[in-house]
């Protein structure tokens, strides 16, 4: 099927919302993104084409006293940019990963699905979200959201492309993060500079980068910021290191972190919070830790014992392919299509 990602946020290349879908769609259905808030331009990333709206700049402009009708011309504009590219791309039906992109598919007149790529809470489920929900085709989410109405299916990465590898020493860790104060990149900084002998790389972006990028200068070269990677290149990235870290606040009783299962696929001992998903659910393939002191010292000792952590690994690598494989959701997003969308499955 031809499918048009309609988002507010989204980063092409980069971003969860970018990659999860695309992962989920594999070579079964071809995309394009519509994406609210990026430049006003068409262009294509990873071979898929992406279609900005432009609406953040039409937002910036400073008409004090005309608030309601700026809006109102932002959501024109994406419901319009939705309608021309359904049109162009010839697509059978919209995937909406927020409320606005539903709101807009809804007034557009086209079929829609929702997808919720951040969690769904029932704090969030005010009139937007009833309106796009009653006129949804189907709804679904990812891990931890119980609301009714919406499907639950995996947020799972096409973990084929990582590749498994075992190297003969613990050296360097990796960080891959949106750089901002929820996953708290300075305490992997801390951590890191803790350790007797360990180096680390933060890679990503986001508004606290230039404070990181300050921070990692004042190291001596043991942590460096390092720009984004696209979604594709992530698999060759993480061959130049050996232990992975996911930091990030405690923002939900279980926070699914999708770095974590490139890593253990990726063939790196794991290091986290004790709230992310792993953590909770196979709590003797990670270690975990709770303040800066205490990541340097599991620095420490899985570089000191790296031989001994080979099996660990091994499981980990076992387990994150046999729990979360792609082909979970792919399974379940197909039945899905084919209870809805039965003649355009059958093409």
């Amino acid at each position: 099927m031809r499918i048009i990602v309609a988002t507010t946020y989204t980063l092409p290349g980069y971003s969860g919302g970018w990659t999860t879908p695309l992962d989920l769609f594999g070579d079964e259905h071809r995309a394009m993104y519509v994406i609210r808030n990026a430049p006003r331009r068409r262009r294509t990333v990873e071979g898929v084409p992406v279609a900005g709206v432009g609406v953040r700049g039409l937002l910036s402009l400073s008409w004090k006293k005309a608030e309601r009708l700026r809006r109102a011309a932002a959501e024109h504009l994406f419901r319009r940019t939705i309608e021309r590219c359904f049109d162009d791309f010839q697509a059978d039906f919209v995937l909406c990963l927020d409320e606005k992109a539903g709101s807009a598919a809804l007034g557009a007149g086209l079929p829609y699905v929702l997808r919720f790529h951040s969690k769904v809470s029932r704090e969030s489920q005010g009139p937007l979200f009833r309106k796009v929900m009653k006129g949804a085709v189907f709804a679904i989410t990812g891990p931890t959201t119980q609301v009714e109405g919406i499907r639950e299916i995996p947020h799972n990465q096409d973990l084929s492309r990582f590749r498994y590898h075992e190297s003969p020493r613990a050296e360097r860790a990796i960080l891959l993060t949106v750089i901002n104060s929820v996953h708290e990149p300075e305490v992997f900084v801390e951590g890191v500079m803790k350790s007797q002998t360990m180096c680390g790389d933060i890679v990503g972006d986001g508004p606290l980068r230039p404070r990181i990028q300050q921070m990692c200068r004042q190291t001596g070269g043991r942590v460096r910021c390092l720009p984004p990677v696209f979604r594709l290149q992530v698999p060759q990235l993480l061959d130049e290191y050996q232990i992975g870290v996911a930091t990030g606040l405690k923002i939900m009783p279980v926070w699914y972190q999708m770095k974590v299962n490139a890593y253990m696929a990726s063939g790196l001992y794991t290091i986290t919070r004790p709230w992310t998903h792993v953590a909770v659910e196979a709590p003797d393939l990670v270690s975990t830790f709770h303040s800066p002191g205490e990541l340097g010292r599991h620095l420490d000792r899985v570089s000191r014992n790296w031989e001994e952590t080979l099996p660990v690994r091994r499981q980990a690598r076992d387990w994150i392919h046999r729990n979360y494989s792609v082909e979970i959701p792919r399974r379940m997003f197909r039945q899905l299509l084919r209870e809805h969308f039965p003649k355009e499955m059958s093409r």
